[in-house]
């Protein structure tokens, strides 16, 4: 069978579960894999939202460390097919960037210490968060779809501190385009 062909079985390394709940892709840096992972949820009486580092050699968990545990009710805005924690880390200059939406966004370093956390910027979104934050220069930046007042902020990469928030100019829900049709 061709290397480029992959199943449950065949031309599988090793299988590791992740505890929880994500839609984060894994980012691979240095031979060690980073995602995010939300455990609880919508109906869960607390909600740990965590990132976690593997081992891309063997599959083993280095570490795994709840970065936030925001209110359960504001896991409850969200899609049904949505996780708490659906975007996708970045790795770099020694750093792992997490972003879970309207509940927070944190740096750690890659050995798993968390460097700063970014609890103060409040939306109510739509369909809970699904867009990754991205690096520019020394900024963070991500939108902030709630279902009034969306925006696009820039959080300071060292600190975490907001740097710079944008309005949009143009009417976001008229030109929206996704579909929840579960059929």
């Amino acid at each position: 069978m061709p290397r480029n062909h992959w199943s449950a079985t065949s031309n599988v390394v090793w299988q590791t579960g992740i505890p929880g709940r994500g839609w984060s892709s894994p980012v691979l840096a240095d031979g060690r894999l980073y995602l995010t992972t939300a455990i609880g949820g919508a109906d869960a009486a607390s909600v740990s939202l965590r990132a976690l580092c593997v081992n891309a050699i063997d599959g083993a968990i280095l570490w795994n460390i709840e970065v936030l545990q925001p209110e359960p009710s504001s896991a409850k805005t969200i899609h049904q097919k949505n996780s708490p924690a659906s975007p996708t880390p970045i790795v770099d200059r020694g750093r792992l960037y997490v972003h879970f939406g309207h509940m927070g966004t944190a740096a750690l370093d890659l050995s798993g210490k968390i460097l700063w956390r970014q609890t103060a910027l409040k939306y109510s979104p739509l369909h809970g968060n699904g867009g990754s934050p991205a690096l520019l220069g020394d900024m963070l930046v991500f939108s902030c779809d709630g279902t009034k007042d969306p925006s696009i902020v820039a959080l300071d990469a060292g600190t975490g501190e907001e740097d710079d928030a944008l309005r949009r100019l143009d009417d976001w829900l008229n030109i929206a385009s996704f579909n929840t049709n579960p059929h």
